[in-house]
């Protein structure tokens, strides 16, 4: 759990689009490569990978490109991509050593350490949907950044939609200020 100001958060997921430019992979080939990978074009048109040390999951398509998911650090992240690259060059197929990453969405908890009055924000904020009949928690969208938090009564959240870590910090923060 990280600290801002009084905002404990903890990063669960992040999501990456990974492109290795101009190459076609030979996905029945790859598969057999990769220790414990699946592949069923019939089911899916990718290989479903998991990685260990770090931990993360890809899915891998003939078109070069992959979503790798399951990392709780960017530096796990791009140290599993890494490791993938380099299996992947070590077995002979021929892909950049440096391919684009770009972060999809970045998934963090929240703890406020407060109770909320959720009716009290859905009636004083526009950008919020509140149906305690329907799900528990509030729904709390950002413009900026553009994120959508999940708030509920015990004070604890989700973050969802950020892009980087100092998103999800001003997130944390926007909440707060507003919220006071």
């Amino acid at each position: 759990m990280t600290d801002v100001e009084d905002v404990k958060y903890e990063i669960q997921n992040i999501v990456l689009s990974v492109t290795y430019k101009d190459t076609e992979l030979d996905l029945e080939k790859l598969a057999g490569l990769l220790e414990g990978a699946r592949y069923d074009p019939e089911v899916f048109p990718g290989i479903a990978y998991q990685s260990f040390e770090p931990t993360a999951s890809f899915l891998i398509f003939a078109s070069g490109k992959m979503n790798c998911v399951g990392a709780k650090s960017m530096e796990d992240a791009k140290n599993a991509i890494e490791k993938l690259t380099k299996k992947l060059k070590d077995s002979d197929i021929d892909i950049d050593d440096n391919p684009e990453v770009k972060v999809q969405n970045m998934v963090a908890s929240f703890d406020f350490g407060r109770d909320f009055d959720l009716e009290m924000i859905a009636r004083n904020f526009r950008n919020t949907e509140y149906e305690p009949e329907v799900f528990p928690g509030l729904v709390f969208r950002l413009d900026d950044p553009k994120a959508v938090i999940l708030l509920f009564v015990s004070g604890k959240g989700v973050c969802a939609g950020a892009k980087s870590e100092e998103d999800i910090q001003r997130a944390a923060e926007k909440i707060t200020e507003v919220i006071e």
